[in-house]
């Protein structure tokens, strides 16, 4: 009888000890996405933008409207339409750690559409603003567009 009592309070005991090192571990992993996500969430709005040729300054836009939110893992972008009518538009999930955000883009604007739909993104950042600069090559010239956000909230 005795042996009966102890084999219980031995499986009650790993059991209760078990259950709390998940917990334990379960709220570590959530502090953490809460802490790599937060740096970057809220409501961003484009203050800059430039558009570099082989280093070459070719054009400098402040008036673009662009706005991008993170929050909770989740990302959303827009932009005014294009000259030609076009409309720029995504939504999807993101991760942000090491100064990389990656955008994993799961709807988006006809324009958007193409095989790529996941974007690693490095940013410079303070706690009111962060640049990206995307590079792209087309022919024998390396382009960068440069643009640069303020945080609204």
């Amino acid at each position: 009888m005795k042996q009966k009592a102890t084999l219980k309070y031995f499986v009650f005991a790993s059991t209760f000890l078990l259950t709390i090192i998940c917990i334990s571990c379960n709220a570590t992993s959530n502090l953490e996405k809460v802490s790599n996500s937060s740096a970057i969430d809220g409501v961003w709005e484009l203050s800059h933008f430039y558009n570099l040729g082989n280093g070459d300054t070719l054009s400098v836009d402040t008036s673009k409207v662009q706005h991008k939110i993170y929050l909770d893992g989740h990302v959303i972008w827009n932009t005014d339409p294009a000259a030609d009518g076009s409309e720029w538009h995504g939504y999807g999930t993101y991760t942000f750690k090491n100064d990389t955000i990656t955008e994993t883009l799961t709807s988006m604007s006809k324009s958007m559409q193409s095989d790529v739909n996941t974007y690693v993104i490095p940013i410079e950042r303070s706690s009111t603003t962060y640049k990206q600069v995307n590079t792209y090559e087309r022919n024998d010239t390396i382009f960068q567009n440069i643009e640069i956000y303020k945080k609204l909230n």
